[in-house]
């Protein structure tokens, strides 16, 4: 049999539920994820200057 015989696979992979429910996890994940940075850059606010990781290390 020669190399120009061999069968090739023509079908398109459909992703299932699993593949779905993995990416709507991961989308909700990082939404939840940005949001606690937005709500704890706000907390971090001290003496009316905008907060952030730095200034609560600075600070202490």
């Amino acid at each position: 049999m020669s190399s120009l015989d061999t069968p090739t696979a023509t079908r398109s992979v459909v992703p299932d539920v699993f593949t779905a429910l993995l990416f709507v996890a991961a989308l909700l994940m990082a939404l939840g994820v940005a949001w606690m940075v937005l709500v704890n850059t706000e907390h971090s606010t001290f003496d009316n200057t905008p907060g952030g990781p730095i200034q609560l290390v600075d600070f202490k």
